[in-house]
């Protein structure tokens, strides 16, 4: 079954410069924790909020009468606007934005009819207040098999948060972990999208899914050594 996408749109990304990184682990924690709860009958395929600091307050009345009782998601799209008028996002703390985030998540799903969800739409509030204590770190397997060099098997992984998105290799025997590269979070879309890796001698590539981009080669021994 396909997942549903749950994002947040921002109208000036000046004044949102980093919720693009907050969003991508956000993106997965949320259809992790909410997917499962959402009526696909709907036919909801992408569920939305738009940040925008021109309006005066949340467009809640035009939601509800956009969405409430609905047989069906008008393009698969649920779209909450937002006003941002009376916050400056840059300024805020990280938990601060954490709590903005899942706080503006509860209005949208508090507003949905009940015939939206499979579950009491207490359980989805609930998911959502968990997630503001919850470390908002992702640690995801870029492959099914692992690296085996110099005796040694390695296991690649993607650890990501708001910060940072790091690929490692994390090692069996001892489980140390070794940091190949570091991306920006909002990288992981589509820059740490790798399909296959190759040794030859030491020298280790990384494949990318995404033709564009060119492979990532990597100095196998000298990263050892160095960590």
């Amino acid at each position: 079954m396909r997942n549903i996408w749950f994002t947040i749109y921002a109208s000036k990304l000046e004044e949102f410069l980093d919720l693009p990184d907050y969003n991508a682990v956000l993106e997965i924690l949320l259809a992790i924790k909410i997917q499962d709860k959402i009526n696909r009958d709907k036919k909801a395929q992408k569920i939305m909020i738009s940040l925008s600091s021109n309006m005066d307050e949340d467009y809640i009345e035009h939601f509800v009468e956009n969405y409430y009782n609905k047989k069906k998601v008008l393009m698969g799209i649920i779209n909450l606007p937002i006003s941002t008028k009376h916050i400056n996002w840059n300024t805020l703390t990280d938990k601060e934005k954490k709590n903005f985030l899942i706080e503006k998540w509860k209005v949208l799903f508090n507003n949905l009819s009940d015939d939206y969800f499979v579950v009491d739409k207490s359980e989805v509030i609930k998911s959502l207040e968990e997630l503001k204590h919850e470390e908002w770190k992702l640690s995801i397997p870029l492959f099914k098999k692992k690296l085996k060099y110099n005796r040694e098997t390695y296991e690649f992984i993607l650890e990501t948060s708001p910060e940072k998105a790091d690929v490692i290799l994390t090692r069996d025997s001892d489980n140390k972990k070794i940091n190949l590269k570091s991306y920006k979070t909002r990288q992981t879309m589509y820059d740490t999208t790798f399909k296959n890796f190759k040794l030859d001698g030491d020298t280790l590539t990384l494949e990318n899914k995404t033709f564009f981009l060119p492979p990532e080669v990597f100095d196998l021994k000298k990263i050892l050594i160095e960590n």
